[in-house]
């Protein structure tokens, strides 16, 4: 039997997942990230619009990958009830913008995780840019 990849063991509790979710990313590795993501995911963006499901998240986090985003992951907190788990932390995006400037942007995130059917926890809803306004 072969070894499991080390993003496959790392997903063992949320802080891992969101650990392993920033190298996939940090290495363009896009189909390694969308595996750490549930089928009926969702993501909100910048301006408070929710994106659902793997294939659109794909393309949002295509784009960070293809302009060149550097993406820093800190969960600086989760609480976990039984299979869910909320993790609170900061985001922190830089890179160039399509102007030529170097951008480095912060910001407060909120990620749900849920636990799947085989014991690996998974990306459910992410706001990596914060919650919208009511």
């Amino acid at each position: 039997m072969a070894a499991p990849a080390p993003d496959d063991v790392a997903r063992r509790s949320p802080a891992e997942l969101s650990d392993a979710f920033g190298r996939a990313l940090a290495r363009g590795d896009l189909d390694m990230a969308m595996e750490m993501w549930a089928k009926d995911a969702s993501i909100i963006d910048p301006a408070g619009e929710v994106v659902s499901g793997r294939q659109a998240i794909g393309e949002v986090l295509r784009a960070l990958i293809d302009n060149g985003a550097e993406v820093g992951i800190k969960i600086s907190r989760v609480i976990e009830a039984g299979d869910v788990a909320l993790g609170l932390g900061t985001l922190t995006l830089s890179g160039t913008g399509s102007d030529g400037e170097r951008f480095r942007q912060q910001s407060s995130s909120a990620v749900i995780y849920s636990r799947a059917v085989d014991g690996q926890w998974q990306l459910a809803i992410d706001a990596p840019w914060g919650l919208p306004d009511a």
